[in-house]
């Protein structure tokens, strides 16, 4: 079924509303029209009631006897079309003493007012008036199918122009309406000249408001495009750049090991080959975290002990931290074991980015504390070492991606604190860069929200 366009239904919706509308008045008006002509016919019948009582028996005698004749003499007898109404005048001992040819034979009836009868399976509307003065009573007619009649030709008159204007105000609408809609036709032609190339922004003069907030919208959304589109061209020339160096080595130790003239030297090719492998799937595994990170929002919302995750990952790194011979402690404080809502995985990919990066830049024998601490109405957990620090400028660019700090000797892709800044964003938590412990090293802190969602 082919669907109406939007000018179609709008046309259509309003066109059946002005229908309804006009057919509710219609009948109402019909009703109303009916009742206002009663009344006034009613009106007419008593005014010629009154008349008839002013003339003398003989006179209405004539009047009976002579209805075509008598009309231009007593017009004040004549109904709304012309004719002398029926009547008939009745005397005090309830004889009829005279009626006209067109009257209905009905008997006496008491009393005087207005009111419909049926005589013979006609409907009559009658008014009876009882002169004192002459003791006798004048009772008029009137056929009450000629008011319908009459109530309905007033109808027609008056919803012929509609009617006939109909097609007109069909085409006003059609054409206002597609006035209207000029603003969307040149919206519609805007966004499809975009393309994934030309993200440029919508202008369009003297729109609307309502098309103007369509269009801010959509302008918020190219932004946004643009924004991830730079940002992917910019990850995937940075990820080339970084996986080309490890790429390059391995391929270098990969010809010494192939060139080796004694065990030894090729033991010590493979061993670097291991390593690059080892650093290469190490960055690849943080391009890929990044690259989710990017673009998400935690989907998985559940209550997390901050002080378990820190004691799990400070046990999956305590190997690497014993090959350095550093004191890795975890201290949690016991009003600092409240739950915060978060992403379970992600928070423990952010503590053990943490502790990666304390044993890699903390010299042997050093020391590294992971903490769990109350902050208020925050959980604040914090990772501290008492290796060699970072400058006040190497702490304002640490966070970029692929930032290294020279002068080291430690091997690493810059990525990590990178992670952390993201999954932090992820969950709303404020990060901060201090010292470490002892006055020396680094210290990176993060407060969270106890108890409430991310």
């Amino acid at each position: 079924m082919k669907r109406l366009s939007l000018r179609q239904h709008l046309t259509l919706m309003i066109m059946s509303s002005l229908l309804v509308v006009w057919g509710a008045m219609a009948v109402f008006s019909y009703w109303e029209s009916h009742e206002e002509i009663s009344e006034l016919l009613d009106a007419q019948m008593e005014q010629d009631a009154r008349s008839i009582l002013l003339l003398d028996l003989n006179l209405l005698q004539h009047l009976a006897d002579n209805e075509s004749t008598a009309i231009e003499e007593h017009d004040g007898t004549k109904d709304h079309q012309g004719k002398v109404l029926p009547f008939q005048v009745w005397g005090a001992d309830a004889r009829l003493l005279l009626q006209n040819a067109s009257a209905p034979q009905i008997g006496f009836r008491a009393g005087s007012g207005i009111g419909t009868i049926e005589v013979q399976g006609k409907s009559w509307r009658t008014l009876a008036l009882w002169s004192q003065k002459h003791g006798f009573q004048v009772r008029v007619f009137e056929d009450a199918q000629q008011r319908s009649h009459l109530a309905s030709d007033i109808m027609r008159r008056m919803m012929a122009p509609l009617l006939i204007g109909l097609p007109g105000l069909a085409l006003l609408i059609w054409l206002s309406i597609g006035r209207c809609l000029r603003p969307l036709q040149s919206l519609s032609a805007a966004i499809a000249a975009r393309s994934a190339g030309k993200l440029d922004l919508i202008t369009l003069h003297n729109t609307p408001r309502e098309v103007q907030a369509l269009i801010v919208s959509l302008n918020g959304l190219l932004e946004r495009l643009s924004h991830s589109m730079d940002q992917e061209r910019r990850f995937t020339a940075d990820a080339a750049h970084e996986l080309r160096t490890p790429l390059a080595a391995i391929k270098v130790q990969a010809e010494v090991a192939l060139a080796a003239q004694d065990r030894q030297q090729q033991d010590q090719a493979l061993h670097g080959i291991i390593e690059g492998i080892n650093r290469t799937t190490r960055l690849s595994a943080q391009l890929l975290m990044l690259a989710r990170l990017d673009h998400l929002a935690p989907e998985t919302q559940q209550s997390v002990e901050l002080g378990e995750l820190a004691r799990q990952s400070a046990a999956r790194y305590a190997n690497s931290a014993l090959d350095k011979e550093i004191d890795l402690s975890v201290s949690v404080e016991s009003d600092a074991q409240l739950p915060i809502q978060g992403d379970p995985v992600l928070l423990e990919a952010l503590i053990g980015n943490l502790i990666d990066n304390a044993i890699r830049y903390t010299p042997p024998q050093g020391c590294i504390e992971i903490g769990i601490q109350r902050v208020g109405g925050c959980v604040m957990l914090y990772v501290k070492d008492d290796g060699p620090g970072l400058s006040e400028q190497d702490k304002e660019r640490v966070l970029h991606r692929f930032y290294r700090v020279g002068g080291n000797g430690a091997s690493g892709s810059g990525l990590g604190l990178s992670i952390v800044e993201r999954i932090a964003q992820v969950h709303r938590a404020t990060l901060a860069l201090g010292a470490g412990l002892h006055g020396t090293g680094l210290g990176v802190s993060l407060q969270f929200h106890a108890g409430n969602k991310s």
